[in-house]
């Protein structure tokens, strides 16, 4: 899938920088990655411009083009420029997750793990308690609790948002 989003001024700041670094370094360029909104960042970055060859005229040649797309459009393009052979670096632009993405991911993982559960009647979203997930369990016995608190750190260690549930039996729940 290939989306260029020119709703907001992020979306056509990446245009105008992609197209204009297209024109000034032409086949030096690999590809340009831009997150999906210019708050996110990887190792300080917003954008990663993957070249053939890192020279400091290249490297100058972005920032010139970064300043300008800037100023024009009152964003901020970070941008890390990598190698095409920097896969590490560019995969982790090309797998950043966004923190709403990993909550409903982590969210999504961690209800389906405890419907696994006899016990577990529902896993909702919640906010109280100090608490994001509510889980309504049929008997709140200590087994079941220590299975949901395996499960959060097991889902918390896979994942950027952090799980933090209340449980309550079903007759509990008004």
């Amino acid at each position: 899938m290939y989306v260029i989003n020119l709703a907001g001024d992020w979306g056509k700041a990446l245009f105008k920088f992609s197209e204009s670094l297209v024109n000034k370094l032409g086949d030096n360029l690999v590809m340009i990655i831009g997150l999906e909104n210019e708050d996110e960042l990887v190792y300080d970055s917003n954008v990663l411009v993957v070249v053939r060859s890192k020279d400091d005229e290249t490297v100058r040649e972005i920032a010139r083009t970064a300043l300008e797309v800037n100023a024009k459009y009152k964003c901020s393009i970070n941008f890390h420029v990598a190698s095409e052979n920097d896969k590490e670096l560019i995969k982790a632009f090309l797998t950043y997750r966004s923190e709403g993405e990993d909550c409903d991911a982590s969210f999504n993982y961690f209800k389906e793990k405890l419907m696994k559960l006899g016990n577990v009647v529902s896993v909702e979203y919640f906010n109280g308690y100090d608490s994001n997930v509510l889980v309504v369990v049929r008997s709140k016995d200590d087994e079941t609790v220590r299975e949901i608190a395996r499960t959060a750190l097991e889902v918390n260690a896979k994942y950027k948002c952090s799980i933090n549930f209340h449980v309550v039996e079903e007759n509990e729940q008004g």
